[in-house]
């Protein structure tokens, strides 16, 4: 019974740190290590600076639908600045807002006018109220929708600006970690270059945001958690932009760049995911101790060798049935633009091909983002067929969630296409699927199709892990995919259980 108490509350303290979400790839943060203050805010700077720039009237708008969903249909928006729900199609409703004002940084339409983590949808209403104030505690309220307020600020706060807008309790963390992203990653645009507007963030290295707004920030920050939206939220983004949040990741990282460890050296092995300087963030719950019994046959999932995963049910298809202008065999027959469909909303560089889209230009990148896949979370079987232009330019690169795979095919414009199989073993829940092909590497593509990864059971009692015994390391292997396979929840406790068992009697 001592044993059996162990494993749970060792499976109960590691499950405590686990997302049911993607996480960051494994080499994503790797140049934040052994960094603190202004040195780890920069090597922040240089991770997260390289995305793509989303136009702002054209691809910004499409990928809300993928982004900021806050219903199973995807068909509402996710709004922070009111309580109201509202469809993508009710525009007359709710627009784009910069939560930290663009006038302070005069305006200009570079990356951070469209980057998508910090210009969000908001109800028009309170868009227009909030003006181009800071965020901040009001004293005296002028106007309310319930959700945020606007007014004088208390002592101490708003800087040079007479008002400022306060968020939901609910949201305040969710608001400080959009401050934190833009400071880090845009701390050298145009802050303050406009005479007639007031900034309260400098072009500096560090802090760049005002004393009293990082303190306030750091604040709401740790009060308010990182939740599963915003996990949600980074993740989804990450597909359509490139990159991610870092403190919504990390939170502890505004610590060490603007809190009580600025003198401590970022140690990224020992960091947790989520969790903030209070100990507090995302959880898996699970069962009190006493409440487990052991339970029927061994229902777990292993991790197997890729090959052996088969294809189950379709998830997404997409045949370019519907492009009929063109064709595939020659360099003038793709001429006319394709501006994308349901499946693919957010398209670039992609032109009609004869029943096939064609990717990429010789100056310009081609890409393909999926609409939101309805799926749990766990493996996925990806197939295209592709073949490139009248010689092989380059390789495609296709991508799901965090996890992407560079694609090398031979087949040329004047061969047959050439079908590709992948697997992706980790894919979270609701990914984003994306293609692309670089510029200069003009390639056709004939189809896309993504299936449910079927993963076969294992053989041998209790042997999760295929190593022909039923031991510890069995154990280990579940909990390694309570972390990274969600289907239909019999991944859990009561298989460790129950493999413990049979090792008993054994």
């Amino acid at each position: 019974m001592i044993i059996r108490r162990f494993i749970h509350l060792m499976i109960v303290a590691m499950t405590a740190t686990a997302a049911v979400m993607a996480q960051p790839s494994a080499t994503y943060y790797n140049s934040i290590d052994g960094k603190a203050k202004v040195a780890l805010k920069l090597a922040l700077k240089s991770i997260i600076s390289n995305h793509k720039t989303l136009s702002y009237s054209g691809e910004l708008p499409k990928a809300y639908e993928l982004v900021y969903y806050c219903d199973d249909n995807r068909s509402n928006v996710y709004d922070m600045f009111s309580y109201d729900t509202y469809s993508y199609s009710s525009t007359g409703t709710w627009n784009k807002e910069h939560v930290v004002p663009n006038s302070w940084w005069n305006g200009t339409k570079n990356a951070a006018y469209s980057d998508i983590f910090s210009v969000i949808p908001s109800e028009k209403t309170a868009n227009n109220r909030k003006s181009n104030f800071p965020i901040g505690t009001v004293g005296s309220q002028t106007w309310s929708n319930g959700c945020i307020k606007v007014g004088k600020p208390v002592s101490g706060q708003g800087g040079t600006y007479n008002n400022v807008f306060e968020p939901a309790d609910e949201y305040k963390g969710d608001f400080a970690r959009i401050y934190f992203y833009v400071a880090t990653c845009y701390s050298d645009i145009g802050w303050g270059t406009n005479s007639n507007v007031k900034s309260e963030i400098s072009k500096e290295d560090w802090p760049t945001l005002n004393p009293w707004l990082y303190q306030l920030l750091l604040k709401w920050h740790n009060q308010d958690p990182v939740s599963r939206k915003e996990i949600q939220i980074n993740n989804s983004a990450e597909s359509v932009q490139g990159n991610r949040n870092p403190f919504i990741d990390y939170p502890v990282l505004a610590d060490y760049i603007w809190g009580t460890y600025q003198s401590t050296d970022f140690n990224l092995s020992a960091a947790v995911l989520y969790q903030h300087i209070s100990g507090s963030g995302p959880v898996v719950p699970v069962e009190p101790v006493d409440t487990i019994v052991p339970v029927e046959p061994i229902d777990t999932i292993a991790p197997v060798d890729p090959s052996e995963i088969q294809k189950g049910d379709e998830l997404f298809a997409e045949y370019f049935d519907e492009l009929t202008s063109g064709d595939n065999t020659s360099t003038s027959g793709s001429a006319d633009y394709w501006s994308g469909n349901t499946n693919f909303p957010m398209v670039s560089a992609t032109y009609q091909a004869g029943g096939a889209v064609k990717l990429a230009t010789s100056k310009k990148e081609g890409s393909l983002t999926s609409r939101t896949i309805d799926y749990a979370g766990g493996p996925i079987v990806v197939e295209l067929a592709v073949k490139g232009w009248s010689k092989i330019e380059g390789s495609i690169t296709v991508s799901l969630g965090s996890e992407q795979q560079v694609v090398e095919y031979k087949a040329k414009m004047t061969d047959k296409f050439e079908t590709i199989r992948l697997i992706f073993n980790n894919v979270p829940a609701n990914p984003i699927l994306t293609v692309k092909s670089p510029a200069g590497s003009r390639c056709f593509v004939d189809y896309v199709v993504a299936y449910e990864g079927i993963v076969p059971q294992p053989q041998v009692p209790a042997d999760v892990n295929h190593d022909g015994t039923a031991d510890t390391q069995d154990v280990l292997a579940i909990y390694e995919c309570m972390q990274t396979y969600e289907a239909d929840g019999t991944v859990d406790t009561q298989d460790v259980l129950t493999i413990y068992d049979y090792i008993q009697t054994e």
